[in-house]
């Protein structure tokens, strides 16, 4: 945060929260086209309920898998 800060970013720039992930996106769980773009629909469904605990946690708050 002190870094946001210092480089003046403005709120939407600053990570509220995030989530570590242990496997790489691939095309074989449908994450990714074979020119390596996210398909944002498909990931979001994918992760629906990380995503949903990540905005039900206060900011920056840390949390176990």
């Amino acid at each position: 945060m002190k870094l946001a800060v210092a480089n003046k970013f403005n709120s939407l720039e600053k990570p509220k929260q995030l989530t570590l992930l242990k496997d790489a996106f691939s095309q074989d769980d449908d994450l990714i086209t074979p020119t390596m773009k996210l398909k944002r629909n498909v990931a979001k469904k994918h992760f629906q309920a990380q995503i949903d605990q990540m905005y039900s946690t206060p900011a920056m708050a840390p949390t176990k898998r």
